[in-house]
């Protein structure tokens, strides 16, 4: 069932959010539209789910063995250490289960189909891609009879869900479709928590876009975290890079007593718990990142702080910050980056040509 059709398989599969320094070169405006559903995961019609695993040709045997282990749930609520009565739960599938994750994508997937089928052809955004010459060469994508095209009108990644569009009425468009195929499976949007973004065009003002769900207009934000990820208006990495910083510095000073100042620890030990939790905070999303030389500086500035604190090395010992690598045995950040992006590159160039991680790196 997922072989046949790929496309679902990549629409929930490992893809990083889109890298800030990459859309601007496309030289073309971008709306995107963050949706929030509530509740997903407790919302599905089981009676839905069930209809349309037996209509994609779901074995009668298996439908029946996933049907028996949602049948007859209950549920209690403990309030100051007291159970409430039990009461049946009749929507939903079970968080945490093996089988969940699945069956959400299948109900998601079948929701966006059926969404998509209303949608105009100039909806969504045109990627303009080619799979042959050398990979790092990207005046072939000038080339008008050797390139080819993919319509993209969501990103996702479990319930998270983002629909993108080049014009505001054509993300207008896109957003009823959703909203109406939304209700129509039993899913509810969270208004409150559903925002859109708008990155301009190179030299174009920025202006916030006027997207309404049932007479509602939703938020306008100039910056939203996705998946981890601080994307901004001005297309830029510097807000990211910010969080980035806030967010390996935090780590960094709640285990300065029991860590890095513990001297029954050795510096060994300590380096490996310093990349196993600060450098993964740091260079967290580091394999889209397009870089300048002051990015690069800031990381590197935290960095050598952090392994001249663990080291035990005074800016009075006049130690380059090359010598204090050496010790540590940890490449710089500009390498670690290189290392992460290399490390992608190479997957995605292995995986099969109709993959859209593929198309779209």
């Amino acid at each position: 069932m997922w072989i046949q059709n790929q496309q679902r398989h990549d629409r929930h599969g490992v893809c990083p959010p889109p890298a800030p320094g990459k859309v601007s070169r496309t030289k073309q405006r971008i709306l995107c539209k963050f949706v929030d559903l509530t509740k997903a995961f407790d919302t599905v019609s089981r009676t839905g789910l069930w209809l349309i695993l037996e209509r994609l040709g779901c074995p009668p045997k298996f439908l029946q063995m996933v049907i028996q282990l949602h049948e007859n749930q209950c549920g209690k609520v403990r309030i100051s250490g007291d159970l409430s009565e039990p009461f049946s739960i009749s929507n939903g599938v079970k968080q945490g289960g093996v089988l969940a994750p699945t069956l959400f994508s299948i109900f998601f997937s079948m929701m966006l189909k059926q969404a998509n089928e209303n949608c105009e052809d100039e909806d969504g955004i045109y990627i303009r891609y080619r799979l042959d010459g050398s990979l790092f060469n990207l005046r072939r994508l000038q080339a008008h009879t050797k390139t080819n095209e993919r319509l993209i009108r969501d990103l996702l990644f479990a319930d998270d869900a983002a629909l993108v569009a080049h014009t505001e009425q054509a993300l207008q468009r896109l957003t009823s479709c959703f909203a109406d195929a939304s209700r129509l499976f039993g899913l509810e949007i969270s208004l409150k928590k559903t925002e859109v973004l708008h990155q301009p065009a190179p030299q174009e003002a920025y202006h916030p876009p006027h997207i309404t769900i049932n007479s509602s207009e939703l938020k306008s934000t100039p910056q939203f975290t996705y998946l981890g990820c601080t994307i901004s208006s001005d297309a830029r990495l510097d807000k990211e890079i910010d969080n980035r910083l806030a967010r390996a510095n935090s780590s960094f000073g709640r285990l300065y007593k029991r860590v890095w100042n513990n001297k029954s620890l050795k510096i060994k030990t300590k380096i490996q718990v310093y990349r196993a939790v600060v450098l993964t905070t740091l260079l967290y999303g580091s394999e889209t990142w397009v870089t300048y030389s002051s990015n690069i500086r800031l990381l590197e500035r935290l960095h050598q702080r952090c392994l001249r604190t663990i080291l035990k090395i005074h800016w009075s010992d006049l130690v380059t910050n090359v010598e204090v690598l050496e010790p540590a045995e940890i490449p710089s950040i500009e390498a670690l980056i290189a290392k992460s992006q290399l490390r992608w590159a190479g997957h995605v160039f292995r995986m099969k040509d109709h993959r859209l991680p593929k198309i779209v790196w």
